[in-house]
């Protein structure tokens, strides 16, 4: 099992951003998974934070709960990006180098053809 799926899981509206702009929780810097749901409860999104700052995966889910965004993050820093199409083909994805610079970055239509 990852760290991930032992971490904490708090919803993102009951933390909040200090003036760094670091996530807050409890009155502490926070480490573990902020959740985004809607009214429902049906997941949104979930982001990965260490000591206030996003590291790890953020994800981004569909109605259906398939995945549409995929960010990596190191530091703060995205380090790495996917985007699926609705059929589950990937349709974009992005490798940074430690900076946040890009160094790669491939797009793919909804048939899995190279763009």
């Amino acid at each position: 099992m990852s760290l991930q799926e032992y971490a904490m899981r708090v919803p993102l509206d009951e933390a909040d951003f200090d003036d760094d702009d670091r996530l807050v929780y409890g009155g502490q810097l926070f480490t573990g998974v902020a959740v985004e749901a809607d009214e429902d409860g049906v997941l949104l999104g979930e982001t990965s934070y260490r000591d206030g700052v996003q590291d790890g995966p953020e994800r981004n889910f569909r109605d259906d709960g398939s995945v549409s965004l995929e960010n990596v993050y190191r530091f703060g820093i995205i380090r790495e990006s996917r985007r699926w199409h609705a059929n589950g083909r990937l349709a974009y994805e992005m490798h940074a180098d430690e900076f946040g610079r890009m160094e790669t970055a491939r797009h793919w239509d909804a048939d899995g053809n190279p763009e």
